[in-house]
């Protein structure tokens, strides 16, 4: 009886040991996942990779106009102000020191009062860690163009020139102001074209969005 009494006060021993060495592990563990869980901080993400994304949803407002383009309602020239919801994706690379060099493509539509969609090549500067990212941006623009008593479906199209600054507010998420504009407009079909005379149509919009970055895809 005493042997077995003895076995039993070893392994008990060993027992409650063991389960105070795996209590002290998981506290400070659960302590850790705790605090990291409640931490919060309006400090961009860092660039932890050399690519990067961002994704856009917001508001266009765009002026298109022809100061000379016979209309068949007798006119002489066109304008047309559009208000419209605007998407945009860009996808590229960052690096260079502190990593402050951004290279990459970007896609983007509006639609509305009007219909566009535009791509292109993006330079950016990501500043301060990425509270600020001014940016320019070169591409083309295809867009749906409606004429007054006319109901042929027409298309123009141009070269187009961006700069925008975006403005971090919270881990990545922020805001986006961006500036648009870029050679005449033409019809893309010389037929269309020809019965209006070859007009050429100017074009400037203002682009206001919710925008979030990724440094870490």
């Amino acid at each position: 009886m005493k042997k077995i009494a003895l076995w039993i006060f070893i392994f008990s021993s060993i027992y409650l040991n063991a389960i105070d060495e795996v209590s002290d592990k998981k506290v400070p563990d659960i302590e850790e996942k705790q605090l990291n869980h409640g931490e919060f901080s309006f400090a961009p993400i860092p660039a932890s990779t050399h690519s990067y994304g961002a994704f856009r949803i917001g508001y266009v407002y765009q002026d298109l106009y022809s100061k000379s383009i016979p209309l068949k309602n007798g006119q002489n020239s066109y304008r047309l102000s559009s208000h419209n919801a605007y998407f945009g994706l860009e996808r590229g690379w960052v690096g260079g020191p502190s990593k402050l060099l951004m290279l990459g493509g970007y896609l983007d539509a509006g639609a509305g009062d009007t219909y566009y969609l535009s791509a292109g090549g993006v330079f950016a500067l990501r500043l301060f860690d990425g509270w600020l990212i001014p940016k320019v941006s070169i591409g083309y623009q295809l867009q749906h163009l409606g004429l007054p008593e006319d109901s042929g479906l027409y298309n123009i199209q141009s070269a187009v020139g961006t700069i925008g600054l975006f403005v971090n507010v919270a881990q990545g998420f922020g805001l986006s102001l961006e500036a648009r504009s870029g050679l005449p407009f033409g019809i893309v079909r010389s037929a269309q074209a020809a019965n209006y005379d070859n007009p050429k149509f100017n074009m400037y919009a203002v682009m206001v969005s919710f925008t979030f970055y990724d440094f870490g895809i």
